[in-house]
C-alpha cells in the first residue's frame, strides 16, 4: 500500500510540474516542430501544416503551440494558437494546421504548453 501511495504521489508531481511548462521553442528538449506552407490553392484559405515529434520519455497530450508570424525582417506581424492532435507517444509525432497570416514568410513556432499521460512505451 505504501508503495502504491508513493508511485502516486511521484506521478503527480511530474505531471504537476509538467503541465504549465512554457519555456520557449521546445521545454526540456523535449519537443521539435517543423512546418511547410500548403500549395496555393489547395485549400480556399492559406494555411500552414505542422509537425510535433516527441523526444521525451513521456507519452503527453493537450499540446498547445504558439504560432507566430514573422516578416522578411523577422519581425512579428501576429500570433496564432493551435493544438497537436491527440497523444504523443514516446519518439511519435503529430501534426496540425493553421491559417497562414498575411505578409509572414516565416514562422516560428514554439510549444507552449503540454500535459503528461505516463511513462512510456508506445501502445
Amino acid at each position: 500500500m505504501r508503495i502504491s501511495l508513493a508511485l502516486a504521489q511521484l506521478f503527480v508531481l511530474l505531471t504537476t510540474a509538467a503541465s504549465g511548462q512554457s519555456h520557449g521553442e521546445s521545454p526540456n528538449g523535449w519537443f521539435r516542430v517543423s512546418w511547410a506552407p500548403q500549395l496555393n490553392g489547395a485549400t480556399p484559405t492559406p494555411r500552414i501544416e505542422a509537425y510535433v515529434h516527441n523526444d521525451s520519455p513521456y507519452r503527453v497530450t493537450d499540446v498547445r503551440l504558439q504560432v507566430e508570424g514573422l516578416d522578411a525582417d523577422n519581425h512579428p506581424l501576429g500570433q496564432r494558437g493551435a493544438w497537436a492532435l491527440g497523444d504523443i507517444v514516446p519518439g511519435g509525432d503529430t501534426s496540425f494546421v493553421v491559417e497562414s497570416m498575411p505578409g509572414a514568410v516565416t514562422y516560428r513556432i514554439t510549444v507552449i504548453s503540454f500535459d503528461i499521460v505516463s511513462l512510456g512505451q508506445a501502445p
